[in-house]
């Protein structure tokens, strides 16, 4: 094509160049809000400044053609001198936004933009060194200060961010996000041909090479104006990085379905967890609903236990009235009958009183012994004076007294004084078992074991008949034991075990152990 053509066209190639690099800095500025974990998105609005300030630059260019193509006049050189600082900024922003993105990559912390600020002195030092040794004027300057912002800036910032697009693959692919990689490396190809390619040709101006190697030399070589080269890598750099920003929907995408799917599994976790809570608190319901049974069987237990107690205790106080009655009530009788006539003996018949008196005696004596074997009976003396093993011992005399089976009483381990309700409780338990033998073993030898080391402990155990504990035990059986009730709610009581071991036809052994 001629250059008459290129002419024509290079205000709509400046105007496309702007777009391009306006649309870039538009889209990266709306999107640079989204949270992110990329370090990409935390660097995006200094590549959005970069292309809103490009694209200003370059639309100012296009006013400068228009100006002097249609009006004939020349821009204010203000606004030249604006133009500058606008080409330099969006240079330094690009600059940046390679220097963020690459340490906040590689060490996680912020910049301290150490690269930036050295460019910013590179190129302010280089702009006066060469208006100093080339002595320019105030145009020749503003145009030297142009290339050299290309050469200084330009260049190395392009390149930079190039750099840093292209170390983003990686988190891009650990993320899941691969397939935005190919537009990474076109976005990042484009960028550095256009920095190293597209500003190694300035205007011309007095430095090397932009002397030699410039615009006109590229528009000469190539047949086309170097701003197109730079529009088309424009466009490719503004189009390729609006699909990586798709990335960050992407993204976006991930962490809500990250979120549902924790929804999910915390709404699976809190189903079974309630679940499970409803299990146990059904376990618990039962538990509760058999501990209540329990204890309304302890209650009913208890109460058949206390009227079986109850009626024991008026059979003994019959028993005890009646022996009081029938044997200690007599020869009391015949005492006071004996001393009335004894009155009217003395005088008459002495003889016969003195005999009356022996007799009254002996009477007396008995009395006096049966009344002790009746309180004896009740509580043996033993078990206050002298203690447990005493009171044992005495039970087991007794017992062999009787002489219906042979009673044999073994202590173990060094004596220890225990509290008066429990060796009550023990001997009381020692005893209903050994009228239980008397009552319904048939044994003919029964043993009484008391082992203070043993916690301590007291074992009665017998040859005789034996029988089913469990059997005996059970309160809707008719043939419950309530002695051996008696007994369990008696060891309770002292904080106790109570074992039973016995079989039809092969004795039985009753032991109570303290617990510790």
């Amino acid at each position: 094509m001629s250059s008459d053509f290129w002419d024509e066209a290079i205000i709509a190639i400046f105007f496309l160049y702007g777009l391009a690099f306006y649309s870039l800095g538009l889209a990266l500025l709306v999107e640079s809000g989204r949270a992110s974990e990329l370090g990409f998105a935390h660097s995006m609005r200094l590549l959005a400044g970069f292309g809103l300030l490009h694209g200003t630059h370059e639309w100012i260019d296009m006013a400068e053609r228009v100006s002097v193509e249609l009006h004939h006049k020349p821009l204010p050189d203000w606004l030249l001198w604006l133009r500058l600082v606008i080409l330099v900024t969006s240079f330094l922003a690009l600059l940046a936004f390679g220097e963020h993105l690459l340490i906040r990559e590689r060490t996680g912390n912020a910049p301290t933009w150490r690269l930036t600020v050295l460019a910013v002195g590179w190129y302010t030092a280089s702009c006066i060194i060469v208006r100093v040794v080339f002595n320019l004027n105030d145009q020749e300057w503003l145009r030297t200060a142009d290339v050299l912002s290309r050469y200084v800036l330009g260049i190395p910032g392009a390149m930079f961010a190039a750099w840093a697009l292209l170390h983003q693959r990686k988190p891009f692919r650990e993320r899941g996000m691969g397939k935005f990689v190919r537009d990474l490396n076109l976005a990042a190809f484009a960028l550095a041909l256009y920095g190293g390619v597209g500003q190694i040709f300035p205007a011309k101006s007095e430095i090397f090479p932009a002397n030699t190697i410039n615009s006109e030399f590229f528009s000469d070589t190539f047949g086309f104006p170097v701003q197109l080269f730079r529009a088309v890598m424009g466009v490719i750099v503004a189009v390729a990085m609006m699909q990586v920003l798709r990335a960050l929907e992407f993204e976006n995408q991930q962490r809500l379905a990250t979120i549902e799917n924790e929804k999910i599994e915390n709404e699976r976790l809190s189903r079974e967890a309630l679940a499970r809570l409803n299990a146990e608190l059904q376990k618990a319901n039962e538990e509760t609903s058999r501990l209540l049974k329990e204890v309304q069987q302890r209650d009913a237990v208890r109460g058949e236990l206390l009227h079986h107690i109850t009626a024991a205790q008026e059979s003994e106080r019959k028993r005890i009235a009646r022996e009081l009655h029938d044997e200690t009530g007599q020869a009391l009788t015949g005492l006071a009958l004996g001393l009335k006539g004894l009155v009217s003996m003395v005088d008459s018949k002495p003889d016969l009183a003195k005999r009356r008196l022996t007799d009254m005696g002996s009477m007396a004596s008995t009395a006096l012994g049966e009344l002790r074997h009746l309180i004896n009976d009740l509580r043996p003396p033993q078990l206050d004076d002298m203690g447990l093993t005493a009171a044992l011992r005495w039970m087991v005399e007794r017992a062999n007294e009787r002489g219906l089976f042979q009673t044999e009483l073994k202590i173990s381990g060094e004596a220890i004084s225990l509290p008066s309700e429990v060796e009550t409780t023990l001997f009381r338990i020692g005893q209903e078992a050994l009228t239980n033998v008397f009552k319904h073993a048939h044994a003919n030898h029964v043993t009484v074991s008391l082992d203070y080391a043993d916690g301590p402990s007291l074992t009665v155990c017998d040859d005789g008949v034996g029988f089913d504990p469990s059997a005996m035990l059970d309160t809707s059986n008719l043939r419950t034991s309530w002695g051996l009730i008696g007994m369990q709610e008696r060891v309770n009581l002292i904080n106790a075990s109570l074992e039973i071991e016995s079989e039809p036809n092969h004795g039985s052994r009753l032991t109570v152990r303290l617990n510790h």
